[in-house]
């Protein structure tokens, strides 16, 4: 019941973080969300979410597993928002 529970968590949080990327100009095709290095893996207590681009550019957002427990996305939502900026700063200056 737990896994199930932070299963759920993880695909809500996955859900913001789209919306936040709707909002630099990205579409869900023009990039991948990669948690702990392609596994979540639920023991860990602070994991990596590596946001990578279509073209191949990257940028990561650590989020901790008790944000993520506690339904609490404002413990981590600067870190993405940091990322993503990032990443359509560095699309801006390449053109895309």
């Amino acid at each position: 019941m737990e896994t199930e529970n932070l299963s759920h968590q993880v695909h809500r949080s996955e859900q913001l973080i789209r919306e936040l990327a709707t909002r630099y100009g990205f579409r869900s095709k023009d990039y991948s969300l990669i948690w702990d290095d392609g596994t979540f893996q639920s023991s860990r207590s602070m994991h990596a979410l590596e946001i990578i681009t279509a073209d191949g550019r990257r940028s990561a957002a650590e989020i901790p597993h008790l944000a993520l427990v506690q339904e609490n996305p404002w413990q981590y939502i600067a870190k993405v928002d940091a990322a993503l900026l990032h990443l359509a700063r560095r699309g801006a200056l390449r053109g895309y």
